[in-house]
């Protein structure tokens, strides 16, 4: 763990200074702490004084700053790529496996073989996000596997052009693809947040929804099917509950109220239910459960008590 760290700390920490000066993605609030927060920005309550949500996606640098992004977005690429390969190789090593020649200096096209032939399901050695779902891993290691050759198109070759803030990069086989600055940036948190997630042994439902996110903006790549889940800056719906029976607690949701919403009344999972159970009211328990947890459960209706939801508990 502390090689990990080690070997990947100078380029995560550039790719966490290079997206947020970007304003692609933050990489530094996917954490349970910072959706308790609860953004007022993001809250959406249901008496129908709505506060209007808005995704923060300019730049905090100006035009200067995003002409820079653009023009190294080459090095964003190899550095993300970087990290990948340390991450692999470091995985590699725990589960086993290690190079056919003399030296610990493996080439990628051996590493590539490696993963390739690697089953996760019988794997010793998982590290803790990927272990609910290792679609996560999977994703990840295709990354790996299907995006080295446009590494060696960019370092090896300096077969790419810029145009228009996109980084369009040769495959050596005839073939290509554009990258836009979400991809790209998905592409390095997608990385960043993975390796500081096993450093850290951080494996909560906000880190890891953080991961799907951003794996499905490169689904056409690793070609993993979509997660598909609830995002981390997703709207915020509030909906406080009076007691409707003690010892113990009981509480009905409003869900008449809450099927009338947006994104809800779209059909919409994109959305954070943050239920708040009180007595004469005095909070006693609170939750803040992903509208792809409790949707099929709004329309029927459902009661809360206080061990319920224990996971999305705050």
């Amino acid at each position: 763990m502390k090689e990990l760290h080690e070997l990947t700390e100078y380029e995560r920490w550039s790719l966490t200074r290079l997206a947020e000066l970007s304003g692609n993605i933050d990489l530094e609030k996917y954490t349970v702490d910072t959706l308790v927060e609860k953004p007022v920005d993001r809250e959406v309550a249901l008496d129908g004084n709505r506060t209007v949500y808005l995704r923060a996606t300019g730049s905090i640098g100006g035009n200067g700053v995003d002409q820079l992004i653009s023009d190294i977005t080459p090095l964003i690429f190899a550095s993300s790529y970087k990290c990948l390969d340390l991450f692999i190789e470091w995985f590699l090593k725990i589960n086993g496996r290690s190079s056919s020649g003399t030296s610990d200096d493996w080439r990628f096209s051996e590493k590539i073989s490696e993963i390739e032939t690697l089953d996760f399901n019988e794997t010793p050695n998982v590290p803790g996000i990927f272990q609910s779902d290792e679609r996560i891993l999977e994703a990840i290691s295709n990354l790996y596997t299907e995006l080295g050759e446009y590494r060696h198109s960019i370092i090896h070759d300096m077969n790419f052009q810029l145009n228009d803030s996109k980084l369009i990069v040769e495959d050596g086989l005839g073939g290509s693809y554009v990258f836009g600055g979400e991809e790209l940036f998905s592409f390095a948190g997608v990385i960043s947040v993975a390796i500081e997630a096993i450093i850290s042994d951080t494996h909560d439902y906000v880190t890891k929804r953080q991961l799907t996110m951003m794996l499905d903006n490169l689904g056409d790549i690793h070609n993993v099917p979509s997660f598909d889940l609830t995002g981390h800056e997703a709207p915020i719906i509030y909906s406080p509950m009076e007691t409707a029976e003690k010892d113990p607690y009981r509480w009905v949701p409003l869900t008449k109220e809450i099927l009338q919403i947006d994104p809800v009344a779209k059909g919409d999972e994109n959305f954070w239910l943050n239920l708040v159970g009180l007595h004469n009211g005095d909070v006693v328990s609170e939750w803040m459960i992903p509208g792809d947890e409790v949707m099929e459960s709004l329309k029927p209706g459902f009661d809360v008590s206080s061990g319920d939801f224990q996971q999305y508990s705050i």
